[in-house]
């Protein structure tokens, strides 16, 4: 791994670290993205990383079950293949959009759980109600216009949008 490799992977797993997860999750998605092979052996995320498999193993379920990775089997090879795919990004924030509504509706339990109380009192859990139905709503359609426009961009023929279109209609760029 180059230095300035590692300071990705370490910097990504400081990151992910802060979020809330172990900071060896982020190390082993940061490698998983930058890697030069893109499915990678316990065996081979544990010599990159200078971890033990059983930190690689234990890191891979939580990924996984994050959608962060995609684990893989390979007919006569009793190893796993671990890779971060293009889409693991997608289902990432499909995830995501599914903790906005789950925290919406334990939100509307605790409204209603505290109905009685005068509107200030319910203030806050109204203001975390609509802004995550807010969220939650608005989604879906951020990643449908990012995977249309991904596709467009990589078929190399990036949409125009007129000068008078809405600002919601405006393509971004995506770096190459």
């Amino acid at each position: 791994m180059t230095p300035g490799e590692s300071r990705f992977v370490e910097e990504m797993g400081r990151y992910l670290g802060s979020m809330g997860m172990t900071p060896m999750a982020g190390r082993m998605w940061g490698w998983l993205l930058i890697c030069n092979e893109p499915e990678q052996t316990a065996a081979d995320m544990a010599e990159a990383l200078q971890a033990s498999r059983g930190a690689i193993s234990g890191t891979a379920r939580i990924l996984a079950s994050a959608g962060m990775i995609r684990r893989a089997t390979r007919r006569g090879d009793r190893r796993e293949y671990f890779s971060a795919p293009p889409e693991a990004l997608e289902s990432l924030m499909r995830n995501g959009s599914r903790i906005y509504t789950d925290l919406r509706l334990i939100t509307e339990r605790g409204l209603a759980a505290i109905s009685d109380r005068p509107p200030e009192a319910r203030e806050r859990l109204e203001e975390m109600r609509d802004l995550l139905a807010f969220v939650a709503g608005e989604m879906p359609a951020l990643i449908e216009r990012f995977l249309r426009e991904r596709a467009a961009h990589h078929r190399g023929t990036a949409e125009m949008s007129s000068p008078m279109a809405a600002a919601d209609d405006q393509p971004f760029t995506i770096p190459v």
